[in-house]
Protein backbone atom coordinates (compact mmCIF):
# COMPACT_ATOMS: atom_id res chain seq x y z
CA UNK A 1 0.00 0.00 0.00
CA UNK A 2 2.51 2.28 0.85
CA UNK A 3 4.19 2.34 -2.41
CA UNK A 4 0.65 3.08 -3.98
CA UNK A 5 1.08 6.81 -2.06
CA UNK A 6 4.53 7.30 -3.59
CA UNK A 7 3.15 6.09 -6.86
CA UNK A 8 -0.02 8.35 -6.22
CA UNK A 9 1.81 11.32 -4.79
CA UNK A 10 4.39 11.57 -7.42
CA UNK A 11 1.86 11.57 -10.03
CA UNK A 12 0.30 14.14 -8.21
CA UNK A 13 2.98 16.42 -8.33
CA UNK A 14 3.72 15.69 -11.60
CA UNK A 15 0.64 17.06 -12.66
CA UNK A 16 0.24 19.68 -10.62
CA UNK A 17 3.99 21.32 -11.96
CA UNK A 18 2.66 20.76 -15.49
CA UNK A 19 -0.73 22.54 -14.68
CA UNK A 20 -0.26 25.19 -17.02
CA UNK A 21 -0.35 22.02 -19.66
CA UNK A 22 -3.09 19.66 -18.43
CA UNK A 23 -6.67 20.34 -18.37
CA UNK A 24 -8.24 18.33 -15.62
CA UNK A 25 -7.59 16.91 -12.33
CA UNK A 26 -9.45 14.26 -11.14
CA UNK A 27 -9.07 12.50 -7.71
CA UNK A 28 -12.11 9.85 -5.71
CA UNK A 29 -12.00 7.93 -3.20
CA UNK A 30 -14.01 5.93 -1.16
CA UNK A 31 -12.75 3.73 2.06
CA UNK A 32 -10.84 0.87 0.40
CA UNK A 33 -9.66 2.40 -2.85
CA UNK A 34 -8.64 5.99 -4.62
CA UNK A 35 -7.51 6.64 -7.91
CA UNK A 36 -6.00 9.39 -9.36
CA UNK A 37 -5.80 11.27 -13.20
CA UNK A 38 -4.95 14.25 -15.09
CA UNK A 39 -5.86 14.85 -18.18
CA UNK A 40 -3.73 17.02 -20.91
CA UNK A 41 -5.28 18.54 -24.19
CA UNK A 42 -2.26 19.74 -26.76
CA UNK A 43 -3.08 23.25 -27.87
CA UNK A 44 -1.97 22.51 -31.60
CA UNK A 45 -4.91 19.47 -31.80
CA UNK A 46 -8.55 20.87 -30.56
CA UNK A 47 -10.61 17.46 -29.47
CA UNK A 48 -7.57 15.34 -28.63
CA UNK A 49 -7.41 14.47 -24.83
CA UNK A 50 -4.71 12.45 -23.52
CA UNK A 51 -5.10 10.87 -20.09
CA UNK A 52 -2.94 9.36 -17.20
CA UNK A 53 -4.38 7.30 -14.21
CA UNK A 54 -3.48 5.19 -11.43
CA UNK A 55 -5.81 3.06 -9.39
CA UNK A 56 -5.12 1.37 -6.22
CA UNK A 57 -6.79 -0.30 -3.28
CA UNK A 58 -6.36 -1.92 0.12
CA UNK A 59 -5.82 -5.24 -1.62
CA UNK A 60 -2.35 -4.15 -2.70
CA UNK A 61 -4.24 -4.11 -6.20
CA UNK A 62 -3.53 -1.16 -8.68
CA UNK A 63 -4.16 -0.21 -12.35
CA UNK A 64 -1.93 2.37 -14.39
CA UNK A 65 -3.63 3.63 -17.43
CA UNK A 66 -2.93 5.60 -20.22
CA UNK A 67 -5.34 6.65 -22.17
CA UNK A 68 -6.27 8.87 -25.79
CA UNK A 69 -9.61 9.95 -27.18
CA UNK A 70 -11.63 12.71 -29.18
CA UNK A 71 -13.85 14.70 -27.10
CA UNK A 72 -16.17 17.44 -27.62
CA UNK A 73 -19.79 18.84 -26.85
CA UNK A 74 -23.05 18.08 -28.46
CA UNK A 75 -25.86 20.36 -28.06
CA UNK A 76 -29.97 19.51 -27.85
CA UNK A 77 -32.82 21.14 -26.98
CA UNK A 78 -32.70 18.49 -23.81
CA UNK A 79 -29.28 20.24 -23.04
CA UNK A 80 -25.52 19.67 -23.48
CA UNK A 81 -23.74 16.13 -23.93
CA UNK A 82 -19.83 16.35 -23.38
CA UNK A 83 -18.79 13.14 -25.14
CA UNK A 84 -15.57 10.86 -25.72
CA UNK A 85 -14.32 8.21 -27.19
CA UNK A 86 -11.37 6.22 -28.06
CA UNK A 87 -8.76 3.91 -25.77
CA UNK A 88 -6.26 3.15 -22.92
CA UNK A 89 -3.40 1.15 -22.70
CA UNK A 90 -4.21 -0.51 -19.20
CA UNK A 91 -1.28 -2.17 -16.83
CA UNK A 92 -3.11 -4.17 -13.93
CA UNK A 93 -0.75 -5.73 -11.22
CA UNK A 94 -2.55 -8.32 -8.49
CA UNK A 95 0.60 -10.04 -6.97
CA UNK A 96 1.59 -12.52 -8.34
CA UNK A 97 -0.27 -11.95 -11.38
CA UNK A 98 0.04 -8.77 -14.39
CA UNK A 99 -2.27 -8.29 -17.33
CA UNK A 100 -1.21 -5.82 -20.29
CA UNK A 101 -4.45 -5.17 -22.30
CA UNK A 102 -5.81 -1.94 -24.65
CA UNK A 103 -9.14 -1.49 -23.78
CA UNK A 104 -11.51 0.83 -26.26
CA UNK A 105 -14.29 2.80 -24.51
CA UNK A 106 -16.30 6.15 -23.75
CA UNK A 107 -17.10 8.54 -21.65
CA UNK A 108 -20.05 10.97 -21.51
CA UNK A 109 -21.80 13.74 -19.54
CA UNK A 110 -24.83 14.77 -19.87
CA UNK A 111 -25.90 18.65 -18.28
CA UNK A 112 -29.52 19.03 -18.53
CA UNK A 113 -29.48 22.51 -16.33
CA UNK A 114 -26.76 24.73 -15.69
CA UNK A 115 -24.25 23.64 -12.73
CA UNK A 116 -25.35 19.84 -12.75
CA UNK A 117 -24.30 16.49 -14.56
CA UNK A 118 -24.68 13.06 -15.00
CA UNK A 119 -21.94 10.81 -16.20
CA UNK A 120 -21.15 7.32 -17.66
CA UNK A 121 -17.89 5.68 -19.04
CA UNK A 122 -17.36 2.17 -20.18
CA UNK A 123 -14.18 0.48 -21.11
CA UNK A 124 -13.38 -2.87 -22.48
CA UNK A 125 -10.65 -5.06 -23.80
CA UNK A 126 -11.07 -8.35 -24.72
CA UNK A 127 -8.53 -11.41 -24.79
CA UNK A 128 -7.44 -10.85 -28.12
CA UNK A 129 -6.34 -7.42 -27.12
CA UNK A 130 -4.94 -8.48 -23.59
CA UNK A 131 -1.33 -9.75 -22.37
CA UNK A 132 0.79 -11.70 -19.73
CA UNK A 133 -1.65 -13.19 -17.74
CA UNK A 134 -4.81 -11.61 -18.12
CA UNK A 135 -8.23 -12.97 -20.70
CA UNK A 136 -9.79 -9.41 -20.86
CA UNK A 137 -10.58 -6.07 -18.96
CA UNK A 138 -14.13 -4.16 -18.00
CA UNK A 139 -14.13 -1.19 -16.45
CA UNK A 140 -17.55 0.98 -15.95
CA UNK A 141 -18.76 3.97 -13.90
CA UNK A 142 -22.06 6.49 -13.34
CA UNK A 143 -21.44 9.46 -11.52
CA UNK A 144 -23.56 12.89 -10.20
CA UNK A 145 -21.63 16.22 -10.43
CA UNK A 146 -22.14 19.56 -9.58
CA UNK A 147 -20.53 22.78 -10.61
CA UNK A 148 -19.15 24.33 -7.56
CA UNK A 149 -16.84 26.94 -9.26
CA UNK A 150 -16.58 27.44 -12.84
CA UNK A 151 -13.06 24.97 -13.30
CA UNK A 152 -14.16 22.91 -9.90
CA UNK A 153 -16.40 20.07 -9.58
CA UNK A 154 -17.16 17.93 -7.18
CA UNK A 155 -19.27 14.36 -7.54
CA UNK A 156 -20.57 11.24 -6.12
CA UNK A 157 -19.77 7.32 -8.25
CA UNK A 158 -20.11 4.33 -8.47
CA UNK A 159 -17.05 2.12 -10.47
CA UNK A 160 -17.30 -1.21 -11.05
CA UNK A 161 -13.65 -2.85 -12.57
CA UNK A 162 -13.47 -6.06 -12.82
CA UNK A 163 -10.60 -8.48 -14.71
CA UNK A 164 -10.19 -12.04 -15.73
CA UNK A 165 -6.74 -13.67 -15.31
CA UNK A 166 -5.97 -17.38 -16.94
CA UNK A 167 -7.15 -20.04 -14.80
CA UNK A 168 -8.14 -17.87 -12.19
CA UNK A 169 -11.67 -16.93 -11.73
CA UNK A 170 -12.75 -13.01 -12.67
CA UNK A 171 -10.93 -10.16 -9.56
CA UNK A 172 -13.07 -7.94 -8.82
CA UNK A 173 -11.52 -4.92 -7.47
CA UNK A 174 -13.87 -2.14 -7.35
CA UNK A 175 -17.79 -2.34 -6.92
CA UNK A 176 -18.06 0.76 -4.73
CA UNK A 177 -19.49 4.01 -4.41
CA UNK A 178 -17.02 7.03 -4.05
CA UNK A 179 -16.62 10.76 -3.72
CA UNK A 180 -14.55 13.06 -5.90
CA UNK A 181 -13.61 15.77 -7.36
CA UNK A 182 -12.04 16.86 -10.80
CA UNK A 183 -10.52 20.52 -11.05
CA UNK A 184 -9.80 21.95 -14.58
CA UNK A 185 -7.04 24.28 -15.46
Amino acid sequence: MQRHWRWGSALLLSALSTAAAADSLDINLHDEAMRISFAVSPPARRGLEMELGHYFNEGDQSITHLGLQVSGENWSKSGVFDIGMGGRIVYVKADPLDEAALAIGARVRFSPVQRVGFGGSIYYAPKIVTFLDGEDYQEFSLSVDYQVLPQAFVYVGYRNIEVDFEDVADVEFDDEVHLGMRIAF
